[in-house]
């Protein structure tokens, strides 16, 4: 197979590697009353099981890069989309609070692992302006995949009549996922600029440089601020509109 043809196979199965991540992400906020109702828990604690994966996403997503720099981040991104997959389905058969926050945290390493190398392997097996149209097809499929979380979700938990069914849906498309990605491009670092060779430095190499880069710091806290306003309202988006469609129809009863 030529190399054009694995190149628009890795992109097409990491496009939907990224589909599926953000499909689970929010695939529990179409059902978040029935989990609410189901552990017995406030909005305070359901506010929680987005906290906890968001925590572990941050902790795990620089460990990820530092070894997606060392070591095969075709292998990597395998291993997080099993983890991510089993963690997922593994949540719709906790029955304690706790157990199912756990697995939130768990669901966390595995969605900063692919979500944290796939874009690397992306820049790699494309170059110039081609590269930046891939990344923009990568990123696209964060809100459809964001959209499809709710709709998935609330329609699987609807048929399922069980809000645990919302859960079970895509870590299969995930698995089909895993398996298609360990027939994608694994390239060296720099391929799509001449297959430059490039230096392993440590940990604390890469911190200072970083931090020394005005660019990445300015964009890091600009897409921090774009992801704690967005994460809060996709998070509590539908619950708002349910009790603001409750509170104005109590409204109307009391004018009629």
């Amino acid at each position: 197979m030529k190399f054009v043809d694995k190149r628009v196979i890795t992109m097409a199965v990491y496009v939907l590697g990224n589909l599926l991540n953000y499909m689970d992400r929010f695939s529990l906020a179409g059902v978040l009353d029935d989990i609410q109702i189901y552990y017995s828990i406030n909005d305070s604690r359901a506010g929680l099981i987005q906290t906890v994966f968001t925590v572990s996403y941050m902790m795990f997503a620089p460990l990820f890069g530092y070894l997606g720099d060392r070591y095969s981040r075709r292998t990597l991104i395998a291993i997080s989309l099993f983890i991510g997959s089993l963690a997922h389905l593994s949540g719709s058969f906790m029955t304690e609070f706790w157990s199912f926050v756990a697995t939130r945290v768990v669901f966390g390493i595995g969605a900063a692992g692919f979500i944290t190398i796939a874009p690397t392997i992306i820049s790699d097996i494309y170059a110039k302006d081609m590269r930046s149209r891939m990344l923009a097809l990568f990123c696209f499929a964060i809100p459809v995949g964001s959209g499809l979380g709710y709709i998935v979700g609330s329609e699987a938990a609807s048929v399922g009549q069980d809000w645990r069914w919302a859960l079970r849906v895509t870590p299969t498309l995930g698995l089909i996922c895993l398996i298609c990605v360990l027939f994608t491009l694994d390239p060296i670092r720099g391929k799509s600029e001449g297959g430059a060779k490039i230096e392993r430095t440590s940990w604390g190499e890469d911190i200072k440089y970083l931090l020394h880069n005005p660019t990445y710091v300015l964009t890091t806290c600009g897409v921090t601020c774009v992801n704690f306003i967005a994460g809060s309202l996709t998070w509590w988006g539908a619950k708002y509109i349910i009790l603001g469609q409750k509170l104005q129809g109590a409204l109307e009863d009391q004018e009629k």
